[in-house]
């Protein structure tokens, strides 16, 4: 089994509202940020590999 690579931390910059709002229904929803934004990335991810008939080039 190939062993799994440790994350990376990522900066996104995101207008206040929308970055508050983020964070706020992350504590609500009692997940973090990143519990929060994953699925929707790998959501988005599959939807357009979808699209495109294949996979998206993995990154270097």
């Amino acid at each position: 089994m190939p062993e799994v690579p440790p994350p990376r931390r990522l900066v996104v910059r995101l207008p206040a509202d929308l970055a508050d709002w983020l964070t706020g229904f992350a504590e609500v929803s009692h997940r973090t940020v990143d519990d929060v934004i994953r699925p929707l990335v790998e959501a988005e991810r599959a939807r357009v590999e979808a699209n495109w008939g294949r996979r998206a080039p993995e990154p270097g």
